[in-house]
């Protein structure tokens, strides 16, 4: 004779199949979240970049107007502003953060994929003791190479009066800068 098969007690847990339907669940969602995950990202570093700039020039300009002096520049890396930059005092008024000098503050290349452009010819911007500009007034431009419509343009703009804001564009269009 057969012993009968006892029943099964409650079993606890997941099986295979359910384990599958949720994977399935999360990577059809994943697909759809991935590219907004990556707009948010370059959105989030742009910001920084702008506040990056933002925080450098009002430094800068409080470091001139705290050591009274007419020669506080935010200087451009070789190569330009995408490859960082250096506020430091240029003592020697030439234009340059060199050995000798007091360096307040660097910044490292940026990311490829974000585009900056700031002041050419010099690569520079200098406070004078008051806090205004010694250079001319400046805009800083940050653009996101790849899709402009998803993460707009933001500016740093620096009147004559040493002041910087940040904006956003509004409309979308690089060329009338930001608006």
């Amino acid at each position: 004779m057969v012993a009968p098969v006892p029943a099964r007690a409650n079993a606890l847990g997941f099986t295979l199949i359910e384990l599958m339907i949720v994977v399935g669940i999360v990577g059809v969602l994943a697909i759809f979240a991935l590219p907004a995950m990556r707009d948010l990202v370059v959105a989030n570093r742009m910001k920084s970049l702008s506040l990056d700039i933002y925080s450098s020039l009002a430094l800068a300009r409080s470091e001139a107007i705290k050591r009274n002096s007419s020669n506080v520049s935010m200087v451009a890396a070789t190569g330009g502003w995408q490859n960082g930059w250096t506020v430091c005092v240029d003592a020697n008024a030439d234009g340059a953060c060199g050995t000798g000098e007091v360096v307040v503050t660097a910044y490292d290349a940026i990311d490829a994929s974000i585009s900056l452009t700031g002041p050419t010819g010099p690569a520079l911007v200098t406070f004078n003791r008051d806090g205004r500009l010694g250079s001319a007034a400046a805009t800083f431009k940050i653009i996101y190479t790849a899709n402009n419509i998803q993460t707009p343009m933001r500016c740093v703009e620096l009147s004559v009066s040493g002041r910087p804001k940040t904006l956003v564009d509004t409309n979308h269009t690089d060329s009338d800068s930001c608006n």
